[in-house]
């Protein structure tokens, strides 16, 4: 099934325009899909811990804080987040996820792409992007809409696959390089996992599952600080 997808990847990433039409089809079924086997409510409990305790952080650390998640999925993503100023979750597809998941989230969902992020400079004390960065249209114009919108001082969370061949959800094969384009954040947690055969990123964060090779398929993990200068 893996390189169906991939060879589909390849194919579509000659058809820009295609790809998106057919990979916004292939993440509401994905949606859809996952609603029906929750029984009609997403859970989103098991995502609390990458928030907080995985990158060496509390509850506390949002206290007050404004927070953004760049490609924030339909399952209430920072519904925890009790403690923060504003949340924000921002999708292209955010206005078809509200419809699935009824409005009943404690936080505001905004229908954006990540290249074109709808808010003010420095507007985010924290913005997290999980398991999307390889799902966007253009990688170079989302990294640099993440740290417009980080304000000073402020930290990003990301985890993104890496070395991951490209599939018609995930068109862009990433590497290590990728941290290098946060030149103006200073790297607070860096760390790298492999991926688990049944390919369930969280699982794999959550077993720490061993990185097998510096050109093998893993899970980067980055907190980084926006350098106030």
């Amino acid at each position: 099934m893996l390189l169906i997808k991939q060879s589909a990847g390849r194919f579509l990433a000659q058809r820009p325009a295609l790809r998106s039409s057919i990979k916004e089809l292939v993440e509401l079924a994905f949606w859809r899909k996952t609603l029906w086997k929750s029984k009609g409510r997403f859970y989103n409990a098991h995502l609390v811990p990458f928030y907080t305790t995985f990158f060496g952080l509390d509850r506390e650390f949002y206290t007050g804080k404004r927070v953004l998640d760049v490609g924030c999925g339909p399952v209430g993503s920072l519904e925890w987040a009790t403690e923060a100023l504003e949340r924000v979750g921002l999708d292209p597809l955010a206005d078809s996820y509200v419809k699935l998941n009824r409005g009943l989230h404690q936080m505001r969902y905004v229908a954006a792409p990540s290249e074109s992020i709808p808010f003010p400079n420095g507007r985010f004390d924290v913005v997290t992007m999980f398991n999307a960065l390889d799902h966007v249209e253009d990688v170079g114009r989302t990294v640099g809409e993440l740290k417009r919108v980080c304000a000073p001082g402020g930290t990003i969370l990301l985890i993104v696959e890496i070395n991951h061949p490209p599939t018609v959800t995930e068109p862009h094969l990433l590497d290590m390089s990728i941290v290098d384009q946060f030149d103006d954040f200073t790297v607070a947690r860096i760390e790298v996992f492999g991926i688990r055969d049944d390919h369930d990123v969280y699982g794999s964060l959550t077993d720490r599952h061993p990185f097998p090779g510096s050109d093998k398929p893993g899970i980067l993990c980055l907190r980084l600080t926006k350098k106030l200068n």
